[in-house]
């Protein structure tokens, strides 16, 4: 039974490019792949990087608005004094004044001296600045203070204006056009709002406009091409709205453009080449669209490129080698694409370069080039897969000496760890999924600024080394599915920060460490899959913060310690396939926020405790092949999904607490020594795939309720005392109707069940929606079998056998294409063989033995493959593999009697049939 748990990867970019003070914003950059490990990464750049690059604070002052044209005006800024005001100056308060009007929302009252009576001090107006010596206003300064409410038209009237920042706060509705009427307009920031509706094509008519920021925003439509016209544009942020359409090769005219950010919309189509001709770009960022075609080659014109994010589009083809050229480039992000073919060696010429994140780039292949090591600058290399790069790790590597984070996870590496890589000051290093060998060298313990080490998935052997128990930094170590053999180091007990330890899947022998319970800070740890023996140490209650605890797999003896209740912030412990015996701890309810709970398949005893109720968001209980027993009536929580107790020794009556686990999905109490009925409140458990309470001394009728479980996959009641009718509508039963995936998915049950077919028991790691079985036999069922029952169009398996039901074969049967197992012996069916059943051509087991069938068996198709133990012992029936129908009786009964001579023959045609039936439900359910 395996998990998949995604690992993100987090990275604040946005505000980096939209120049927004205090303020950082993440995204989620990739899945992580292994089946426990999760892991935050967190990259954090400086929200200034474009305001440091050309002399600006990140901030502006209260009067830094001005640009070129403006900062005569404005280099010691006054406001005008009381005069009369011309119809200019009225014009400008009206517009305020309606900006106000339009308002819903000013929650800080910071516009409260916006009124008529105070109009001849407009200039002192919070957030307004004017023109030296006149009432004119040239800017407006509003951002961060929630106002609510449209944008007034009549802000497009001041004609004077060049500077309009009303970001980060609530402002909805649409752009109005009439801003292209302010031909002074250089800066307009109304980024972070609400904002919808298409960007105003108007604005094109701004002339002076150097700067556009309406990031954050429900903006749609296209980026206008007529925003070509923009000649002084320097910045173009347009980033995390619904934009779509293609970048416009109009933008190739702003020939002072500097920073291009339209990252986060919908756009689609090529990246132009002709950006390649705006020789001053320094940014372009156009993550998370769906951008397809090729890197541009002409990029590597743009010499002054500083940061380039095409990560997490549709991009193809090869990295350009031209981009080797961009000797100012700082930050390289290309991961999530469909690039291909090798990396160029040529970005080892990227002298400036300090992030290079290329992963997730299915078709990227080749080694990691060498000219890597000329980065000297490089702090963070990341090229996760899934990829394909292979071959080693250049040594040449060590010549990176800045280098903290180095990512390579899920590839084709191979070989051993460059003894170069242990003298970096590595705080992150992942080579987790990889192909590498060989031992961990003692020298591991010099990577002693390392947090977080990954080393899973590999087939790196031998013992661990102690030196790794001097890293006393770290917080996640993972040598998970290795061939790592010997102990685990008592000194693991000096990793006191260690958050996350993953050491399953190897071939550790002796006992679990003692000092394993000074890890006060671990929260998961996994050693299940090894060869541990011994007892569960005392140590573990000291494990307060413990999450999750899988030691399932070994050798484990003894009883599990009450003081594992200790442990109360455990969600998952998973105990199962070892040796343990005694009684199950009543402690254990104290774990409040346990949700799996995994003991199966040991020698416990006893009952289940009744405190695991108090684990109110318990969903797994898992407790089969033990040697439990006891009523099961004690309560189980209402958050329960799966409930597996077989193989135990259960007595007494199906729980009456279940009536309110609605959401349970698996009920497996087969194998116990229950009596009663089944109750009617299984027929409300309506998220029910799994009903399997087969061998046991239940009896009564089926309910007729049952056919409301809509998603039931498997239903098991074989070998009860169960008498009654089939119920006649199972044509509700939509679960064995829906011809579902038989690849794994979010409808498949991930759980373990047995499933007995003719005496041969076999299991199921995960129930899967094609995994559909209907088994009711060795009961005292009576009637005929209905007819409905041939609309359960998915249905795999059948068993009816050893009843006694009456009537004839439904030929609805023939519907059922999915069929491989049809069982209908030992009943007391009559008439013919329906001749569609000889078109079920997935039928590979048959047994219609010990009934009082008559007529010709059906020839061809699946019915030629099986032998005369499928139909013997019945009235009249004829045909291959049985004597023909056109014989004497005496042939007939000589036949007969040559049939019973070769018993052994059938018996051994049988146990074959049994074994390729075998065979076939392991394909079927693989």
């Amino acid at each position: 039974m395996s998990m998949m748990i995604l690992v993100l990867l987090l990275l604040a970019t946005t505000i980096a490019l939209d120049d927004v003070a205090a303020a950082t914003f993440s995204y989620s950059m990739k899945p992580f792949h292994s089946s426990h490990v999760h892991r935050d990464h967190s990259l954090h750049h400086d929200h200034d990087l474009y305001d440091r690059m050309i002399g600006r604070s990140a901030s502006l002052q209260s009067h830094d608005f001005a640009f070129k044209e403006d900062k005569g005006n404005l280099e010691q800024p006054e406001f005008a004094s009381s005069s009369s005001m011309d119809a200019d100056d009225t014009r400008d308060i009206e517009a305020l004044l309606s900006f106000r009007k339009a308002l819903t929302s000013d929650p800080d009252g910071s516009l409260i001296n916006w009124t008529v009576a105070n109009s001849d001090n407009v200039c002192s107006w919070n957030g307004i600045f004017c023109r030296k010596g006149t009432k004119r206003v040239i800017a407006i300064r509003l951002p961060g203070l929630g106002l609510q409410g449209a944008i007034s038209p009549y802000l497009g009237s001041l004609s004077l204006l060049s500077s309009l920042n009303l970001s980060q706060n609530n402002l909805t509705g649409r752009i109005p056009t009439e801003f292209g009427q302010l031909n002074d307009l250089a800066a307009l920031d109304l980024s972070y709002n609400l904002l919808s509706g298409y960007i105003p094509i108007t604005l094109c008519n701004c002339t002076k406009l150097q700067s556009i920021r309406l990031s954050v925003n429900s903006l749609i439509g296209s980026i206008p091409t007529e925003f070509g016209r923009l000649v002084q544009l320097e910045q173009l942020r347009l980033t995390n709205n619904n934009l779509s359409g293609s970048i416009p090769t109009s933008l190739s005219n702003c020939t002072s453009l500097l920073v291009l950010s339209i990252g986060y919309n919908s756009l689609t189509g090529p990246i132009p080449s002709v950006l390649g001709f705006i020789r001053n770009l320094s940014v372009l960022y156009f993550e998370g669209n769906s951008l397809s075609g090729h890197i541009p080659p002409d990029l590597g014109n743009c010499t002054q490129l500083w940061y380039i994010a095409f990560s997490h589009n549709n991009l193809s083809g090869k990295i350009p080698a031209e981009l080797g050229s961009l000797q100012n480039l700082q930050y390289l992000y290309l991961q999530s694409n469909k690039l291909e073919s090798t990396i160029p060696p040529s970005l080892g010429n990227c002298s400036s370069l300090e992030i290079l994140f290329l992963g997730d780039n299915r078709a990227l292949s080749g080694n990691i080039p060498p000219q890597f090591s000329y980065l000297r600058e490089l702090s963070q290399l990341s090229i996760y897969g899934p990829c394909n790069i292979s071959g080693l790790i250049p040594s040449e590597i060590g010549n990176c000496s800045n280098l903290v984070w180095l990512d390579l996870e899920y590839n084709r590496i191979q070989g051993s760890l460059p003894m170069s890589v242990f003298g970096l000051p590595l705080s992150t290093l992942s080579l987790v999924g990889n192909n590498m060998t060989g031992n961990l060298p003692e020298v591991i313990g010099n990577l002693s600024q390392v947090t977080y080490l990954n080393l899973g998935e590999n087939s790196f052997s031998g013992d661990i080394p102690e030196a790794i128990t001097k890293l006393s930094q770290l917080t996640f170590l993972n040598l998970g599915t290795n061939q790592l053999s010997g102990k685990i180091p008592e000194d693991i007990a000096n990793l006191k920060n260690l958050q996350q330890l993953y050491l399953d899947t190897n071939y550790f022998t002796s006992t679990i460490p003692r000092g394993i319970g000074k890890l006060h800070s671990l929260k998961n740890f996994f050693l299940h899959s090894n060869n541990i023996s011994g007892p569960i140490p005392g140590s573990i209650s000291g494990l307060v913060l413990l999450q999750q605890l899988d030691i399932s797999k070994n050798n484990l003896e003894g009883p599990i310690p009450d003081y594992i209740g200790q442990c109360v912030e455990l969600e998952v412990l998973d105990l199962s396939k070892n040796k343990l015996n005694g009684t199950i701890p009543p402690s254990l309810g104290n774990c409040k926020s346990m949700r799996n709970l995994l003991l199966h398949s040991n020698f416990l005893s006893g009952n289940i405790p009744s405190t695991l109720s108090k684990c109110t968001i318990l969903q797994r209980l898992k407790v089969f092949e033990n040697k439990l027993s006891g009523n099961l009536n004690i309560g189980f929580p209402a958050s329960m999904e799966v409930l597996s107790a077989y193989s135990n020794n259960f007595f007494g009556t199906l729980p009456s607490s279940l009536v309110k686990c609605t959401q349970l999905q698996l009920l497996d109490l087969s194998k116990n020594e229950l009596t009663g009925q089944l109750p009617s409140y299984l027929t409300t458990l309506h998220e029910l795939r799994v009903l399997s309470v087969g061998y046991n001394l239940l009896h009564g009728s089926i309910p007729s309720n049952i056919t409301n479980l809509i998603k039931l996959r498997v239903l098991d009641l074989t070998n009860n005392r169960i008498n009654g009718k089939i119920p006649s509508n199972l044509e509700r039963l939509q679960g064995f109707k829906t011809l579902g995936s038989s690849k794994l998915s979010c409808n498949t049950l991930y759980e373990d069940i047995d499933i007995i077919i003719k005496g041969y028991e076999y299991t199921l790691t995960y129930v899967l929606a094609t995994n559909t079985i209907l088994d009711l036999s060795s009961n005292n069922l009576t009637g005929e079998i209905p007819q409905s029952i041939g609309n359960l169009t998915s249905l795999r398996l059948l068993n009816l056998s050893s009843n006694q039901l009456e009537g004839k074969i439904p030929a609805s049967l023939g519907h059922i294409s999915t069929l491989e197992q049809l069982d209908l012996a030992k009943n007391d069916l009559v008439g013919e063989i329906p001749q569609n059943l000889s078109m079920l051509f997935m039928l590979s087991y048959l047994d219609v033995s010990f009934n009082k069938l008559c007529g010709r068996i059906p020839q061809g198709t699946q019915f030629a493959t099986f032998n005369a133990t499928s139909f013997q012992r019945n009235k009249c029936l004829c045909g291959s593999p049985l004597p023909t129908c056109n014989k004497k009786k005496k042939q007939t009964q000589k036949s007969t009697r040559e049939s019973v001579n070769q018993g052994w023959l059938i018996y051994l045609d049988k146990y074959v049939l049994l074994i390729a039936l075998c065979l076939g439900v392991g394909i079927g359910f693989d």
